[in-house]
């Protein structure tokens, strides 16, 4: 079985209404915390000019991407990783290989510079503090 621990990847159903059973692909940020649980994020077709710039993603960076992609930290998850665990037991998610390091490493740098990533994302994460810009 493929890792379930940082840098790896999994293919979770994560679709729109009209089709909950699409999958992205989920990248795990963290290795298990003291409660058992970890940070992930999701990778999504790069459809438009509004999708969050932070981290994109390339689809010769990953197997499972066809086309240029980004992260979707708006939807950042903290999960519990036995959860992910019985997913992937009862074949609901898929795991895939692992995230290479570079790849990785701009995807969790992502986690504290996107403006789009929830606070209390970014305070699991460790993110230093972001002061507002009072300049205007």
């Amino acid at each position: 079985m493929q890792s379930l621990n940082k840098k790896g990847a999994v293919l979770m159903p994560s679709g729109p209404s009209h089709d909950p059973g699409r999958m992205h692909l989920y990248v795990i940020c963290t290795d298990l915390d003291q409660e058992g649980r970890q940070l992930i994020v999701s990778i999504c077709s790069k459809i438009n000019n509004l999708c969050d710039p932070a981290c994109t993603v390339q689809a010769h960076e990953h197997s499972f991407l066809n086309k240029e992609s980004y992260v979707f930290y708006r939807k950042a998850q903290i999960v519990d990783g036995s959860s992910l665990e019985n997913g992937v037991a009862a074949k609901l998610f898929i795991p895939k290989e692992d995230v290479n390091g570079q790849t990785f490493l701009r995807i969790t740098k992502g986690i504290c510079t996107s403006i789009q990533t929830p606070k209390k994302i970014k305070k699991y994460f460790g993110c230093p503090e972001v002061k507002k810009d009072t300049a205007a």
